[in-house]
């Protein structure tokens, strides 16, 4: 399986133990707040939102993985768009995906040959079984960080 970390952190800003070292927002709670004399807009945080969700579809469309099963499901809302153990579509899965950005609740999308995870201060985890290069490249070209490594949500299986 190939695995990836893929967050807005440039592994150049990391100390050797991986800690990022630079002062930005980690959710979508930060809007309207300055990060190294910057202000995080909604317009940025929704392109960085948008950049995520579209690179999660680019690597499933890639690897071919048509849908992903919601496990683990944790609601913050009162009524949850879909339950423990729904497949969810590829359309499905982009919403999915904008909700656990957004901290309206958290789960893990799997199947067998793939998965998606989303953890604190927006990484997102992606496991696929086919080597995916237009993906990786897409989202580089969006301001995204593709780097191998294995999601620490699989222990919870």
């Amino acid at each position: 399986m190939f695995e990836y970390r893929i967050t807005k952190y440039d592994p150049a800003n990391r100390d050797p133990t991986g800690v990022y070292l630079l002062n930005t927002w980690t959710s979508r709670s930060d809007i309207g707040k300055v990060f190294d004399g910057a202000l995080l807009t909604p317009e940025e945080y929704n392109r960085f939102e948008e950049a995520c969700i579209a690179t999660a579809v680019a690597f499933l469309q890639e690897s071919g993985c048509k849908a992903l099963t919601v496990n683990g499901l944790e609601c913050h809302r009162e009524t949850p768009p879909f339950q423990d153990g729904d497949s969810l579509s590829v359309p499905q899965i982009a919403e999915a995906i904008s909700g656990m950005l957004r901290e309206e609740y958290w789960c893990r999308l799997e199947w067998s040959d793939a998965y998606i995870h989303i953890g604190y201060d927006y990484y997102m985890y992606l496991g696929v079984m086919k080597h995916c290069p237009n993906a990786i490249a897409f989202a580089c070209e969006n301001g995204l960080f593709v780097e191998p490594f294995e999601s620490p949500y699989k222990a919870l299986n």
